[in-house]
């Protein structure tokens, strides 16, 4: 027999009047009439072909094909019981989830590193895996739960994904060490006359310091466009290029690669980082953990 053509509530049933041995008791514990428990009962007859149950005097009594069955299957009832009372229950130290977070490649360098120092302090047996997610495919992701989290700049989603703020950043301008440009405090017109590194995963189109210099009608000289905030980094180091970048993607690389920083010649202009999640995982006892770690290994 397959297991998708049967009601499992006559398996509850069969179980629980293997316990009380009694229609009328069965009918009281599960808060249904009597009438109801002996057409359960008669179902389950015709289902298995066999009596289930058989009447000894005023006591129902198993059948050995029952017997069987119950007892095959203790262990699996068991394991589902535990898993429903584990439902809204989260231990980090105890579970083997993995989560799948959607993550370019600047926020995993800001977040991976303190997320997984904690991870490994306080849910060892825990996994994670960081996917590279276009802002176009971050909402399908989430709504198809194929991400679990996704961390990203402002991304304009619909009304079953939750989102919130979890790190604004300045920007700033940074060059090789004794680059002419930021000698003295920069200005705009010396930072227009320089040519300049733009981090993207576009091919075209500008980044939101470009926005913010073309609502002042002016217009930098992109010499390199390039994916990573690292390669950018060690290209500035090589040449005259700027790069102008939030604060936040250079805490780390500052410490290995040597170079110059000013403020960007605009005032006002950050980035806001949002966490994105569906709206599902919201009470789900893990992903709350997920999101509060990740918040704190971003305040860190």
């Amino acid at each position: 027999m397959n297991i998708e053509s049967l009601d499992l509530n006559l398996l509850v049933v069969m179980r629980v009047l293997n316990e009380c041995r009694s229609t009328t008791r069965a009918a009281e514990i599960l808060h249904v009439s009597q009438p109801a428990i002996s057409h359960a009962l008669k179902r389950l007859r015709d289902r298995l072909d066999d009596p289930v149950f058989e009447r000894r005097g005023r006591t129902l009594v198993p059948t050995a094909q029952t017997e069987r069955f119950l007892s095959s299957t203790e262990s699996a009832w068991q394991s589902l019981s535990r898993a429903l009372a584990n439902l809204d229950r989260f231990d980090p130290q105890t579970s083997t989830q993995s989560f799948v977070i959607g993550l370019n490649n600047a926020f995993e360098n800001i977040m991976l590193p303190g997320l997984m120092t904690r991870i490994a302090q306080d849910a060892p047996h825990l996994s994670v895996a960081s996917q590279a997610v276009s802002r176009s495919a971050l909402l399908d992701g989430l709504l198809n739960t194929r991400l679990d989290l996704a961390l990203d700049a402002s991304v304009h989603v619909n009304e079953q994904i939750e989102q919130q703020r979890v790190l604004q950043s300045d920007y700033v301008v940074i060059a090789r060490p004794d680059h002419p440009a930021l000698a003295a405090r920069l200005t705009l017109e010396t930072y227009l006359a320089q040519r300049h590194l733009l981090v993207s995963r576009r091919v075209d189109g500008p980044g939101l310091e470009d926005e913010c210099l073309q609502y002042l009608g002016h217009q930098r000289d992109i010499a390199l466009r390039c994916q990573s905030v690292w390669t950018a980094c060690q290209v500035v180091s090589q040449t005259d290029c700027l790069l102008t970048v939030p604060e936040v993607f250079i805490a780390q690389i500052r410490e290995l690669i040597p170079f110059s920083m000013a403020s960007f010649p605009v005032p006002g202009l950050s980035l806001s980082v949002f966490m994105y999640w569906h709206r599902s995982r919201t009470e789900d006892a893990g992903s709350k953990w997920l999101r509060n770690e990740v918040i704190r290994s971003l305040d860190a």
